[in-house]
C-alpha cells in the first residue's frame, strides 16, 4: 500500500512524496493465508497453538463438535468406502498445497527479494495447520477402522503428506535462516554507512 503526501512550502512550489505505508504482500504470504483458510474451512485444522488448545480444554471449548471426523460424517448415509475416499482425497490436497508452499518459499529465497518476517511467520503458521490436518486425517482413519473392524495404517496412508511436511520443515528452517541473513546484512549496511 502506498500513499501520496503533498506538502506546501513557503514558496509557491508543491512538493510531492511517495510514502510506503506497508510492504507489499509476497506471493508466499498470500498463498500461506489461503492454505490456512482452506484448512480451517474444511475442518482439517483449527490453527490454534498448543496454548490456545489448552485454554479451550480449560474453558470447556475443545472444538470436538467442529472436528474433521464429525464434519465428514454429517451425512449418515456415507459408506466407509466413501469416507476413506474423502480422507485420502483431502490428505492429497493438503499435501499438494503444502508442497506448493514449500516451492514458493524456495523460489522466494532464490530470488533477489528479501525474506520478510511476515513470510517466515505465515509459512510457519501454514506448517502448523498442516500438522493439525495430519492429526485430523490420522484420527479419521482410526474412526473408519472402528466402523469397519479393519485397521488402517495412518503412516502408510499419509506418506505423501508426511513427505510434504518434512520438506516444509526444512523450507521453514531455510526461510528463517534467510531472514536472519537478510537482517544481518541490513544491519551491517547501516553500521557501515553510519
Amino acid at each position: 500500500m502506498a500513499g501520496c503526501a503533498t506538502v506546501s512550502v513557503m514558496e509557491p512550489k508543491t512538493v510531492t512524496a511517495e510514502i510506503a505505508l506497508a510492504p507489499q504482500s509476497s506471493q508466499l504470504h498470500k498463498a500461506s493465508d489461503a492454505y490456512c483458510d482452506a484448512a480451517r474451512r474444511n475442518a482439517w485444522a483449527t490453527g490454534e497453538t498448543s496454548i490456545g488448545a489448552l485454554a479451550g480444554l480449560l474453558t470447556g471449548r475443545n472444538g470436538a463438535e467442529d472436528a474433521y471426523w464429525q464434519k465428514i460424517t454429517l451425512d449418515t448415509k456415507a459408506t466407509p468406502a466413501s469416507l476413506l475416499s474423502r480422507i485420502r482425497t483431502d490428505a492429497g490436497v493438503a499435501a499438494k498445497g503444502l508442497s506448493d508452499l514449500s516451492g514458493l518459499a524456495q523460489k522466494l529465497m532464490s530470488s533477489s527479494a528479501r525474506t520478510s518476517k511476515t513470510d517466515v511467520t505465515d509459512f510457519e503458521r501454514a506448517l502448523i495447520h498442516a500438522r493439525q490436518a495430519r492429526e485430523s486425517f490420522a484420527e479419521a482413519f482410526v474412526q473408519v477402522g472402528r466402523r469397519t473392524g479393519e485397521e488402517y495404517q495412518a503412516g502408510k496412508e499419509l506418506e505423501g503428506l508426511d513427505k510434504a511436511l518434512a520438506s516444509a520443515r526444512m523450507a521453514a528452517d531455510d526461510l528463517a535462516a534467510a531472514r536472519m541473513s537478510d537482517a544481518a546484512g541490513r544491519t551491517a549496511s547501516v553500521m557501515a554507512a553510519g
